[in-house]
């Protein structure tokens, strides 16, 4: 008896979890293609609004693929809209702010930061997954995002703080997003010296060197 209420439970949370996590669902290729021609026959001065109009209208499952093609057609059409594009999106959808960052800066990477800071901006509490999901496209380029979100969002910087320490151990950061170490190891994981500097001596004042 005890083990088929054991299963009864197991199955029961099971689904509660199912439905407590929606899926991703991914979009169809006349989803997609319905997305371009819209993008493509909206004026550039409208991409902004006509983008998050039709994340908007997605249905759950399919907003962050929406938002995610939304986007990249978007840009792909006007880099000049890419701010105000990823800011309208995700304010219109904030959960797909991660994706949305990842793939505006691949559609775009000469505007790396400023996607970065419209999409924190957008979302200040998913600053931390925006920042890694726009390493995980460029990993040289963590820092300076990291950087210019914490400015841009300085709620985050506690968040970033943790991102950071998990990445280096020991490693924090300083008001400006730099990183110090708090433990006894630099930053790079080499350690501090151990014996202190030599003291300095004075003498009479009279230099050896001299006659």
């Amino acid at each position: 008896m005890k083990y088929n209420n054991r299963i009864v439970l197991a199955a029961l949370l099971a689904a509660a979890t199912s439905l407590a996590i929606p899926s991703v669902q991914a979009l169809t290729a006349k989803e997609v293609a319905s997305i371009n021609k819209t993008i493509k026959d909206a004026p550039a001065a409208e991409l902004a609004v006509k983008s998050a109009e039709l994340v908007t209208k997605a249905a759950k499952k399919e907003k962050e693929a929406a938002a995610v093609a939304v986007v990249s057609a978007a840009i792909a059409k006007n880099p000049a809209s890419a701010v105000t594009v990823v800011s309208s999106v995700i304010k219109a959808a904030p959960a797909t702010a991660p994706a949305v960052a990842a793939a505006a800066v691949k559609a775009d990477p000469d505007q790396v930061e400023a996607i970065a800071t419209a999409a924190a901006k957008a979302a200040p509490d998913l600053a931390d997954k925006i920042v890694i999901a726009i390493a995980d496209v460029y990993p040289k380029l963590e820092d300076r995002v990291a950087k210019v979100v914490m400015m841009a969002v300085p709620q985050a910087k506690a968040k970033l703080a943790k991102l950071r320490v998990r990445e280096s151990g020991n490693a924090e950061l300083d008001q400006f997003g730099s990183q110090y170490s708090s433990g006894n190891t630099r930053v790079d994981g080499s350690n501090f010296p151990i014996v202190g500097p030599t003291a300095a001596t004075y003498g009479s004042g009279r230099d050896p060197g001299r006659p």
